[in-house]
């Protein structure tokens, strides 16, 4: 069986293969080291925190099926495939990108970030490109590296100073020192308190593997708690401890059960420490995009909400904590923008031009159009016919 860096030498071999194909750069991306091997745009121009960015896209990719297209703080698209073994527990990821998706009238990024030579690509193409990484990339691994290992030695560590003949009690004290060392942000500290608590539910249980599952549903709950006292996105960690509680139920063997947690403990404290900014990024442009494809139709935050797989309450708050105005704001001012295109054309009514960029009636694309420029449409119509005859 291949060694880990063997296999990253083949992946790297086709990853520059499938990059030269696609024009963009495509690269093997170490989960637990966060390190892209080969060049790459992001080390280039070393834009926003690239490597927590990543992170986030191929533990995605994990969750969606393998594959996961995202947006980085730039603005920017990343395609992510995970590369897993047969538990699931995630090794690497192949990244494709940046690219411009779309228009490229509607890509907006910071002064400083260079996009001479980012492919612009249609949104159809980039789908594409995720189902063929998929196809092309995702294989089963067993490296027998990653946190495993650590998290055995912890459990053994556990088991060698408990006496079999009498069990200890449980240790609360170290449940008090897990939740304070999340509260606090210390996440380096937390996986190893978190590592001997489970150490002493698996050696403590009798080998009851019920109660095993009992009390690792509860440490993810407590888990779960901390987290939101710390400051984490309710919505978000709820998710994950659904899912994950979920999972556990599944489980019909220890060793299966073991290997899982390993790589829970990974993605929790990684989305609780580390991908608020990027998640919040990326679903800001995910609905910026969004509307920006559909504003003709008619948008409703359910069908917005749903798109991002956030609830509408949770949506709306970071929206307008990110962009200083209401989802319902920003749909009006894009289908503003797109009928000032419009009005230039002498032939188009103004009830024509509401219809085109979504509004309900003229009336009421009237009022927001005032609201918005100053001015309304008919007057700024006759603004720039006037300018245009000079």
């Amino acid at each position: 069986m291949p060694g880990f860096n063997e296999q990253m030498s083949r992946l790297n071999k086709y990853a520059r293969h499938f990059g030269s194909l696609c024009k963009a750069d495509c690269n093997v991306f170490d989960v637990n080291k966060k390190e892209i091997y080969g060049a790459c745009y992001c080390k280039r121009n070393n834009c926003c925190n690239y490597l927590n960015t990543h992170k986030y896209g191929c533990f995605e990719a994990q969750r969606w099926n393998g594959k996961y297209i995202y947006y980085c703080p730039a603005g920017f698209i990343f395609v992510a495939v995970a590369l897993t073994d047969d538990l699931n527990r995630i090794d690497a990821g192949v990244l494709t990108g940046p690219v411009i998706m779309g228009n490229i009238e509607d890509f907006t990024c910071e002064s400083s970030i260079e996009i001479r030579g980012v492919p612009n690509i249609e949104t159809s193409v980039v789908n594409d490109i995720a189902e063929i990484m998929a196809c092309v990339f995702i294989k089963n691994k067993n490296t027998g590296r990653g946190d495993y290992e650590n998290l055995l030695n912890d459990f053994y560590k556990v088991r060698d100073v408990l006496d079999e003949d009498e069990i200890p009690p449980y240790p609360l004290g170290l449940e008090k020192q897990l939740q304070t060392a999340i509260i606090e942000g210390d996440s380096k500290l937390s996986k190893e308190l978190l590592n001997k608590l489970l150490g002493h539910i698996f050696f403590g249980s009798n080998g009851d593997f019920r109660t095993i599952k009992t009390r690792v549903t509860e440490l993810i709950v407590l888990l779960s708690r901390s987290a939101i006292d710390g400051g984490a996105d309710m919505e978000q960690v709820f998710l994950l401890n659904k899912n994950y509680i979920d999972e556990i139920k599944a489980f019909d063997s220890l060793d299966k059960l073991s290997i899982w947690l390993s790589g829970v403990i990974n993605r929790f404290i990684s989305y609780v420490f580390e991908f608020n900014d990027v998640k919040h990024t990326d679903v800001i442009f995910k609905v910026i995009n969004y509307i920006k494809q559909n504003y003709k139709e008619k948008l409703t935050l359910d069908d917005i909400s749903s798109y991002v797989y956030l609830s509408k309450s949770y949506l709306s708050k970071i929206f307008k904590d990110e962009m200083k105005c209401t989802i319902t704001n920003y749909i009006n001012s894009v289908r503003v923008e797109k009928s000032k295109q419009l009005l230039a054309d002498s032939s188009l009514s103004l009830a024509d031009i509401a219809y085109f960029v979504g509004f309900e009636d003229q009336s009421y694309y009237t009022k927001v159009f005032k609201k918005i420029t100053g001015v309304s449409p008919g007057k700024y119509k006759n603004i720039k016919g006037k300018g245009r005859s000079k």
